[in-house]
């Protein structure tokens, strides 16, 4: 019964690395295309047998189906093992083995993605342009949560790397047991963080946990004898795959190089190792309204503008509301607003720009004064050792 349950919690966590919507940079919709396959099902589950209302596909993170579709691949997994256990073509043995060194690279994969996403500073980023100009009470927690922790590049590093240092001690045998305890830790935390804060990567992290408590689960006896019984431990579980030592340096090699290319081929991409200096989209930042009355797009008494690096136009009035707009730049770096069928033409003078719309043939100026937003103290990014130097630099 114990390696019948081992057994399919362990391809459960195969099937689910690899049913994950993930984007990859060698096979960016592998995933999505193998939970596609399923989604009919697990809509069907969530709609019909469950009678969950259905918004989002299982492709979304922490929707519904995604949950059931989750659930339906433990039901694959355990019907794995049964066909596996009448065939006997594979040593329970070997099975055992194979799945627990699958489930330690896979954990090392998501731990090193995640963790050098935050050393690079690319998960956490900066704050957006209207997010520091929108009031504390008016964001959401996860919102909230994010942007905290985008004004700090020193704790992006230190959460960088305690995930980075046990990823690199899951990829080998010897220090698994201590990657994995490291491991535990650190995303136990991340749960928490995502359930406390409502931020929807639940299933993933509940994921990510299960798989530490996977990796670690051999080693219980002996935990438990060190710590609890203070008897003499037993001798160590082997869960390394049996092959010939020549054999198991290629393959460890080919799939530990594989691993660090998907990896760090993104950055490669984007040419750029540091988010926090990548160049931004054109006329980046917020720009404060200096004329009264401004009419821009139809709303009045705007107060600010915002360009969003993601490729919106923020409109804030004096009342603290937003609205906001898909832009594009076109090649003469004009802002295009595709949904009000308007053109922007912004020309600076240093810390003055004027915003010159173009709409159903009319033009209009719009008087404005950039905004420094490494000036505001949400952006600066300082370490100050005693109080008295945090006083002098705040003066």
């Amino acid at each position: 019964m114990k390696t019948i349950l081992t057994s399919g919690i362990g391809i459960w966590i195969v099937l689910f690395a690899l049913f994950l919507p993930f984007t990859y940079s060698f096979f960016p919709h592998f995933g999505y295309e193998l939970t596609n396959s399923l989604s009919s099902i697990s809509e069907w589950v969530a709609k019909d047998a469950l009678e969950i209302n259905i918004y989002s596909s299982p492709t979304t993170s922490d929707s519904a189906a995604q949950f059931v579709q989750a659930f339906l691949l433990l039901i694959i997994a355990f019907l794995l093992v049964v066909i596996a256990r009448k065939q006997r073509r594979f040593s329970e043995i070997e099975i055992g083995r194979f799945l627990h060194t699958s489930a330690a690279y896979i954990l090392s994969f998501f731990l090193l993605k995640y963790g050098v996403d935050k050393l690079f500073q690319f998960q956490f980023y900066a704050p957006e342009p209207n997010t520091l100009f929108t009031p504390l009470g008016m964001l959401s927690k996860d919102i909230l949560f994010w942007s905290s922790m985008g004004t700090s590049s020193s704790y992006n590093t230190f959460m960088g790397l305690s995930e980075i240092i046990p990823a690199f001690l899951l990829l080998h045998h010897r220090t698994r047991l201590l990657g994995g305890l490291i491991a535990l830790g650190v995303l136990v935390n991340v749960l928490m963080i995502n359930f406390s804060f409502d931020i929807t990567v639940k299933l993933l992290s509940m994921y990510l946990v299960t798989v530490s408590i996977y990796v670690i689960s051999p080693f219980l006896k002996n935990l438990y004898s060190f710590f609890i019984s203070h008897s003499e431990s037993s001798a160590k579980p082997e869960k390394r795959i049996q092959l010939k030592p020549k054999v198991r340096t290629v393959v460890k090699s080919i799939v530990v190089i594989l691993l660090f290319t998907e990896i760090l081929f993104s950055y490669v991409q984007v040419r750029s190792f540091n988010g926090r200096e990548m160049e931004k989209i054109a006329h980046f930042g917020s720009y404060e309204v200096t004329q009264a009355d401004a009419d821009v797009l139809g709303y009045q008494n705007v107060h600010r503008i915002h360009i969003h690096s993601k490729g919106y136009l923020i409109l804030e009035d004096k009342e603290g509301s937003f609205v906001d707009f898909p832009i594009r730049i076109a090649p003469d770096q004009s802002i295009i607003v595709r949904k009000e069928n308007a053109r922007f033409f912004v020309s600076k003078n240093g810390s003055k720009a004027v915003f010159k719309i173009q709409k159903d043939g009319k033009s209009v100026d719009i008087l404005t004064r950039k905004i420094d937003l490494d000036a505001l103290p949400a952006r600066d990014d300082s370490f100050h050792w005693t109080v008295d130097g945090l006083i002098d630099a705040q003066k």
